[in-house]
């Protein structure tokens, strides 16, 4: 399977717009977030050589503006798109989704051949209570997780991994871990656990924060992927 980076801090070349935020691709059919503003999204698909009309899902991680931000337009565009999200959503959010494709997820689910989201998990922000999903990808070199923002912790996604799939390899990990604000002696406990756990490949970006990344790319080395809008990966 293939995976595009259509949005995230950084880019490949100037024709691409970048920012805060991600949003990510496979095999032009599944969309995971929408960045944080449905200009850049919709002119980084079309730059990609994405066809709206052909997207049949959106997998939104969590209830933050720079994760749906794209949202709204790409129905718009393609209403027959089906949009997952956690329950935890606003009431105006989910009644705004209405009249589209909308399906509330609470627990493990494939979503379509080979994809799944961990279902929720919560955690704490800012004296709240969020929810959030990540993406399981499972292919012949095993199971990827592709992650919003990892509120309730990166480690607990890829436990999920090992629990639905335990006789599958973890391919990779990708996407925002949430240790921008993390002290170096967290950031060493976690990339350190991520290896034990046998994660082959990293791609932290978003607000995995500077720190954090050296830190992986210290320890994975060739097996480290410096994400940026307007690559591919093979999964």
């Amino acid at each position: 399977m293939r995976i595009k980076i259509i949005f995230d801090k950084e880019k490949l070349e100037d024709k691409y717009s970048c920012g805060w935020g991600i949003s990510y691709i496979i095999d032009d059919r599944t969309l995971f977030d929408t960045g944080e503003k449905a200009e850049y999204t919709l002119g980084n698909l079309k730059a990609l050589g994405v066809d709206i009309s052909g997207i049949e899902r959106v997998v939104i991680s969590h209830n933050h503006w720079d994760h749906l931000g794209g949202l709204w337009d790409l129905l718009d565009i393609n209403k027959s798109i089906v949009v997952f999200a956690c329950p935890d959503f606003a009431r105006e959010f989910k009644d705004r989704l209405a009249s589209h494709n909308f399906k509330v997820v609470d627990s493990f689910l494939q979503i379509c051949e080979n994809i799944y989201t961990t279902g929720p998990f919560k955690a704490g922000y800012k004296s709240k209570e969020i929810e959030e999903q990540a993406l399981l990808v499972k292919t012949d070199k095993g199971v990827s997780v592709v992650c919003g923002c990892s509120h309730p912790g990166v480690i607990k996604f890829i436990e999920k991994v090992k629990k639905e799939f335990p006789e599958e390899k973890i391919y990779a990990a990708l996407g925002g871990f949430h240790l921008i604000d993390e002290d170096n002696r967290v950031i060493r406990y976690l990339v350190e656990e991520m290896k034990n756990l046998g994660v082959e490949n990293v791609g932290p970006s978003h607000c995995t924060g500077f720190e954090a990344t050296e830190a992986f790319k210290k320890v994975y080395d060739e097996n480290f992927w410096d994400l940026k809008v307007g690559q591919e990966f093979r999964l």
